[in-house]
């Protein structure tokens, strides 16, 4: 495993892969008509707008994969615009394949090459995340089972109190919880929480709009505690099943929308992923991590050793982020994930049940992981 003093020292400014990828991908409509002038000639018949919009888009998204491209290989200085774009490719590259048969029809087969080519690196990032991890390990079938709730509240939820009782009642042995007020929490309590969940874990003097909790219906073991890791705060909650001890990891970094929003949570994933080489066992690290996986920080973690749960189900197109709270664009319903449950080698996904919004703006999940004991 590489340390951290050798990744930082791969990483490129984002601007640099930003003006190489953005160049290339500009230029592609000019060389296109230098090797042929004829293919994407304008015309005055109704598709003539077809091969102005067709590489305006190309070149944009074009742009966007070939910087995405090699800061996946190279960086992880993306800054805040590329992103969100990042955090937007399996939405915005989905018109490609669209424009590739449009474009193919018209008889612009340049546009539908290069169209083409961007739905390729759609596939790419998609496919795999769509095929469900194949359980060859033996230990998995029979070991130990724990059901965790991971759910994002929302300061502003209009129905609290639904909320909470849709936790309290989802059967779960751990709930974490981001967005975790005081007001939440005593509606929590109040609808059945405490005495569904009495083993908590949270900070009391954090009453920002990232606080988390954990409650668990399982006794907390001595080791678990609010970390404070460089500007991350980070709670650790051990909780023994069947005699095996798993690390619940929860977090809330700040959103990229906030102000110094991004350069804040760049922060706190690169403290995240300087401590997790440090906890020993079973590990899930779960929560809303502001992020998809599509960015190179997510990377970045998954090479520490750890598994995206979801993804490793095949549930990669099951959103549970929208922009309910930016009306209307709320309207187009769920778009991104972004939050997860990650696990090392001794955790597994074995299912995972999606519930309501309950006026949330991101949806709550139940996710059951098997636990590798000690023996495994």
């Amino acid at each position: 495993m590489t340390t951290a003093a050798e990744r930082r020292r791969r990483k490129v400014p984002g601007f640099i892969t930003a003006l190489l990828g953005g160049g290339l991908v500009i230029a592609l409509p000019f060389v296109a008509r230098h090797l042929d002038g004829t293919a994407d000639e304008f015309s005055s018949d109704s598709v003539a707008i077809l091969p102005a919009l067709g590489w305006l888009a190309c070149a944009l998204l074009g742009a966007v994969v070939v910087t995405h491209a090699l800061q996946m290989l190279f960086s992880v200085d993306e800054g805040a615009a590329m992103a969100l774009l990042y955090d937007s490719l399996p939405v915005t590259l989905l018109s490609m394949p669209v424009l590739g048969v449009l474009a193919l029809v018209s008889g612009h087969l340049l546009l539908a090459g290069a169209a083409g080519l961007l739905t390729i690196y759609y596939m790419v990032l998609m496919l795999p995340r769509l095929v469900p991890e194949r359980k060859s390990r033996a230990w998995v079938e029979n070991a130990a089972r724990m059901r965790l709730g991971v759910a994002n509240v929302y300061v502003d939820n209009p129905t609290p109190r639904a909320a909470a009782a849709q936790l309290v009642s989802c059967d779960a042995d751990v709930v974490v919880i981001a967005e975790a007020t005081p007001k939440f929490i005593a509606v929590f309590d109040d609808v059945g929480g405490r005495e569904a969940y009495p083993h908590r874990l949270n900070d009391p003097d954090d009453t920002s709009d990232y606080a988390v909790l954990i409650a668990s219906r399982i006794p907390l073991g001595e080791s678990s505690r609010i970390q404070k890791v460089g500007p991350l705060t980070l709670a650790l909650a051990e909780v023994c099943i069947e005699g095996i001890t798993v690390t619940v990891a929860t977090l809330n970094p700040m959103a990229t929308l906030d102000p110094e929003g991004h350069t804040i949570w760049k922060q706190q994933i690169d403290a995240l992923e300087e401590f997790l080489p440090t906890i020993s066992g079973p590990l899930v690290v779960a929560g809303d991590l502001n992020m998809t996986s599509y960015r190179p920080e997510f990377k970045a973690l998954l090479r520490l050793g750890l598994t995206d749960g979801i993804d490793s189900l095949g549930k990669a197109l099951k959103p549970s982020f929208s922009l309910k709270s930016v009306w209307p664009l709320g309207a187009f319903g769920a778009i991104a994930r972004l939050d997860h449950a990650l696990t090392n080698d001794r955790v597994r996904a074995v299912s995972v049940e999606h519930l309501e919004e309950c006026g949330s703006d991101h949806i709550p999940f139940v996710i059951t992981l098997a636990l590798r004991n000690d023996g495994g």
